[in-house]
C-alpha cells in the first residue's frame, strides 16, 4: 500500500470526461496531481530513479495486455449483508477492483445499524445500502426470498424507527429496496413509494419472479408508480414478470418510464438475466443506464469470478460499447445513487479502478445459452481516495476464532436467559423478537455491536457475521440455539478455571 503510485504508459478511459489517450500519471495526496505524456514520468521527482522512497511504480511495460485506467466502478446492485451476503465485502469491491459497492436490501430498518457496525469500519472498499423496507432485511436463507416472503411474511418498522435509521444513516443509506412481488401484490410498491417521496431517496425495485408464472400481470402496474430517479433492477431478466415479451417488445409501461427519468439497471446475478431478451432490447438501441452485478453468495460459490468487471466483460460481448459499459458502471452508477466516483483528470478525486484489456476469447453463460467475447476485463487494482488494493483471483477465507473475553461470557449467559423467559412465555421464535433481545442483552452488558455480533456468529455458526444476529437465531431453531449458548458458557467456564489454575 503506498500514498503516491505512478502509472506509466497507461491508457485512461474516462466517458464522462470525453477522454480516452494513453499518459503517465501520477496519484498523491488522494488525487490525480500529475498528467502527461508518456515517459515524462520518469523525469518526475516522485518517481524511484530519481530518489523518490515509497512511490508504487505500476508501468504498462510489465503487463501482456492492455491497461485502462477508469474512474471507480460502482456496484450499485450487491448483497454484503443478510442471508445473501458473501462471506466479505472487500472480496466482491476493492479486491475485485470495485472501490464503492450498493449492499441491495440485506439490512432494513431493525438491522441497519447490524450493518454499518459490522461491515462499514472493517471494510476498504466504501460501503452502501439500499435499505429494505422490511423490517429485518433480507434474512431468509433460500433464493427464493424476493418472491414467497414479500406475499406471506413480510413486516414492516414502524415509521419511527424507520425514520430513525435514515437519519442515523445519512449519506451511507442511498435508497430503499422493494421488491415486486406478484403474490404480495402491489401494497409494498404503494407502501415504498410513500416512504420513499417521504425521505426524497429513490427506489431500487426488484423485477422477475423466480416462482410465480402470473407475475407479468403487475409488471406495468408497478413500473407505472415510478418516478424519476427510481431504478429498476433485473431489466434483462428471462423470468416472469419481464420489462420485455418474449418476442422482444418493450412494455410501453417502461418506455414511458424511461421518459420521467426511471433508470435501468442490469444486476444477473445467478439467473436474473436473459441474453436473449438483452439482444432483443439492445438491438431497438433500447441500453441501460446503469450496470451491476447481483453478486450474493449463491452467485459467487456457482461462479467465483462473478464481480461487476465480469459482468461489464459479458455485455462487451453482448455488442455494448467498452464506452457505454463503462460510463455504466462508473458515472452513471455515481449519478444514480447521489455519490462521487473518481475523475481522471488533474486534480480529481483518486477512487479510479485499473483493468487490463484481455483480448482473448472467452464463453458467458446466463444460465441457458452461452455467447461467446473476444475480449475480458480483468481486475488489476483500485483506488479509494487514492489508496491502492491490488485485486485479487479469488476470496480469501475467513479465519474466525470464539471470543471469550469476561464481557462476552456475560453476554451469553444474559441472552440464554432472555431466550429462555421467550420459550416459557412465547410458543413463537421471531427474529424480530430476537433481534430485540441480542441487543438487549448486549446493552445490559455494555458490549458495542461489532464485538458482540462478530462473538454471537463465531460461537453460533463460524464464518463471517453477514446474518442479522435474530434471524440467525431463527433459523438455527430453538433447541440448537439453546444447546449452543450452553456449550458457548462451558466453555467461558473451562478457560476461566484453566486460567486460575
Amino acid at each position: 500500500m503506498s500514498a503516491t503510485t505512478l502509472l506509466l504508459g497507461i491508457r485512461i478511459f474516462d466517458p464522462g470526461l470525453e477522454i480516452d489517450a494513453i499518459h503517465d500519471v501520477l496519484i498523491s495526496d488522494g488525487v490525480v496531481s500529475k498528467l502527461d505524456a508518456p515517459g515524462t514520468g520518469a523525469t518526475w521527482a516522485e518517481h524511484p530513479d530519481n530518489g523518490a522512497l515509497g512511490t508504487l511504480v505500476i508501468s504498462q511495460s510489465d503487463f501482456a495486455h492492455e491497461l485502462i485506467l477508469t474512474p471507480g466502478l460502482i456496484d450499485i446492485h450487491t448483497h454484503s449483508f443478510g442471508s445473501a451476503g458473501v462471506n466479505r465485502p472487500d472480496a466482491i469491491g476493492v479486491e475485485s477492483g470495485v472501490p464503492i459497492i450498493a449492499d441491495a436490501g440485506g439490512a432494513g430498518p431493525a438491522t441497519i445499524d447490524d450493518f454499518i457496525a459490522l461491515q462499514t469500519p472493517s471494510s476498504k472498499t466504501r460501503i452502501k445500502t439500499f435499505m429494505s423496507i422490511e423490517s429485518g432485511g433480507i434474512t431468509d436463507s433460500h433464493r427464493g426470498h424476493n418472491t414467497t416472503r414479500c406475499a406471506t411474511a413480510m413486516t414492516t418498522s414502524s415509521l419511527d424507527a424507520f425514520l430513525g435509521a435514515i437519519e442515523r444513516h445519512q449519506g451511507t443509506i442511498v435508497g430503499l429496496k422493494v421488491w415486486a412481488a406478484a403474490a404480495a401484490g402491489i401494497r409494498w410498491i404503494d407502501h415504498a413509494t410513500n416512504l420513499s417521496e417521504m425521505i426524497e431517496l429513490p427506489m431500487l425495485v426488484h423485477v422477475g419472479e423466480l416462482e410465480d408464472p402470473n407475475a407479468e400481470s403487475i409488471t406495468g402496474d408497478v413500473i407505472d408508480r415510478l418516478q424519476g430517479g427510481d431504478i429498476v433492477t433485473h431489466s434483462f431478466t428471462g423470468l416472469p414478470g419481464a420489462l420485455i415479451s418474449q418476442n422482444g417488445n418493450i412494455l410501453p409501461e417502461v418506455m414511458a418510464a424511461r421518459g420521467r427519468g426511471v433508470l435501468f439497471d442490469i444486476a444477473p446475478g445467478e439467473r436474473n438475466l436473459s441474453f436473449d431478451r438483452a439482444e432483443l432490447a439492445m438491438e431497438q438501441g433500447w441500453l441501460p443506464d446503469t450496470i451491476s452485478s447481483d453478486v450474493h453468495h449463491w452467485a459467487r460459490a456457482h461462479n467465483p469470478f462473478m464481480s461487476l468487471p465480469y459482468v461489464m466483460s459479458m455485455f462487451l460481448a453482448l455488442g455494448l460499447s467498452l464506452r457505454h459499459t463503462v460510463k455504466c458502471a462508473t458515472t452513471n452508477a455515481a449519478d444514480a445513487i447521489g455519490i462521487n466516483t473518481g475523475e481522471c483528470c488533474v486534480g480529481g478525486n483518486a477512487t479510479l479502478s485499473l483493468m487490463a484489456r484481455q483480448e482473448t476469447p472467452a464463453i458467458f453463460s446466463d444460465g441457458n445459452r452461452s455467447i461467446h467475447g473476444q475480449e475480458s476485463l480483468i481486475p488489476v487494482g483500485s483506488f479509494l481516495d487514492g489508496e491502492w488494493t491490488e485485486a485479487t483471483a479469488s476470496e480469501i477465507g475467513h479465519d474466525t476464532a470464539i471470543i471469550s473475553s469476561p464481557e462476552c461470557e456475560k453476554f451469553f449467559a444474559a441472552l440464554g436467559g432472555e431466550l429462555a423467559h421467550l420459550q416459557r412465555h412465547d410458543s413463537r421464535w421471531r427474529g424480530e423478537e430476537l433481534h430485540r433481545l441480542v441487543h438487549r442483552a448486549r446493552t445490559d452488558c455494555g458490549l458495542d455491536i461489532a464485538e458482540t455480533l462478530t462473538a454471537l456468529h463465531d460461537g453460533m455458526a463460524p464464518g463471517a457475521p453477514t446474518m442479522p444476529a435474530g434471524w440467525l437465531l431463527e433459523q438455527l431453531g430453538p433447541t440448537e440455539t439453546m444447546a449452543r449458548l450452553d456449550s458457548l458458557r462451558a466453555e467461558g467456564q473451562q478457560e476461566a478455571l484453566s486460567t486460575v489454575s
